[in-house]
């Protein structure tokens, strides 16, 4: 009997101290916002840039909504959006059967900074034509 005392009074301590640290003014309310920005870029909006390993193409937007808030603190996701509205996560790398030169693999990325984002684009054997798509889709998912 006295071990029964015992655990109802243990009980009995830890609801007390449970219910009394709990400070409801002290709770902050988090809201998180979310954006969708997107990016259509053809043939003609392809620029050739080179590094070590050859020819690639890039397309830089600028873009404001990239603040330094949004860059330091919040959350950046790059996508490729294809004509089904899939979206697939960037980098990527996909792969055709071109009659021409056979088989062509392209790896796509992109870089993002404050205040602008550049797509890239690299064959594997660093041609800068053909491309698999006459336009290429892109999104940024924001959370802030």
């Amino acid at each position: 009997m006295k071990q029964f005392r015992f655990i109802l009074l243990g009980l009995a301590a830890l609801s007390i101290l449970a219910f009394t640290s709990c400070d409801t003014n002290n709770v902050q309310q988090v809201y998180l916002n979310t954006k969708t920005l997107r990016y259509s870029v053809t043939y003609d909006d392809w620029n050739i840039g080179t590094d070590d390993s050859g020819d690639y193409l890039y397309y830089t937007v600028s873009e404001p909504q990239l603040t330094r808030d949004i860059f330091n603190n919040g959350l950046i996701v790059p996508y490729m959006e294809f004509s089904d509205g899939t979206l697939t996560p960037l980098p990527l790398s996909d792969f055709w059967i071109d009659d021409t030169y056979g088989k062509i693999e392209e790896q796509i990325t992109c870089e993002i900074s404050q205040g602008s984002v550049t797509f890239i684009l690299k064959a594997d054997d660093h041609v800068t034509e053909p491309y698999h798509y006459d336009e290429y889709d892109f999104a940024l998912k924001l959370a802030w």
